[in-house]
């Protein structure tokens, strides 16, 4: 298998945000109209990526391809989550969200459930489309907010996009 990713040598260390980055940009990236996802396994820390988490973020919206991370998080001493556990609990939280995908707690929920949840969301994907009054492809990111009319409902979706031709 073909590594992906540039060919220096880092030493130790997570490169998290590169290893989801180049998976998007060398691997996933670039098929149209083609149903793309991704599971990551991780804490959510990341200690050595040359990429940091927006420019992973803004790959996967730019690419249309959800995010789902399955977390784990090792627990300091007493059972007490560390400020570096807590940031990447926060980390994994919203690349899911501004990718529309998902962020699940491996050790709170049953992961036969948590695979079961993200098969049927993938499942369930619609894509909409709409004709902008403002037809500059400025290659920018616009931001998007889309409510249902119903009580109950849930809608998951990217927060935004990124205008192109």
């Amino acid at each position: 298998m073909p590594e992906l990713g540039p060919d220096e040598i880092r030493q130790a260390g997570t490169a998290f945000y590169d290893a989801m980055y180049y998976s998007i940009k060398e691997k996933l990236g670039g098929a149209e109209h083609a149903r793309k996802a991704m599971l990551v396994f991780s804490d959510g820390e990341d200690n050595s990526s040359a990429h940091h988490m927006l420019e992973t973020i803004e790959a996967a919206q730019s690419e249309n391809i959800p995010i789902f991370g399955i977390r784990y998080t090792e627990m300091g001493r007493a059972g007490r989550l560390t400020s570096r556990n807590k940031y990447g609990m926060g980390v994994m939280a919203r690349i899911g969200k501004e990718t529309g995908g998902a962020d699940f707690d491996a050790e709170k929920e049953d992961l036969k459930k948590t695979f079961k949840e993200i098969g049927e969301q993938l499942r369930s994907l619609y894509e909409l489309g709409y004709y902008t009054t403002n037809p500059t492809n400025d290659r920018t990111f616009h931001k998007l907010v889309i409510k249902p009319k119903r009580p109950g409902l849930t809608i998951r979706t990217k927060t935004g996009y990124y205008a192109h031709d």
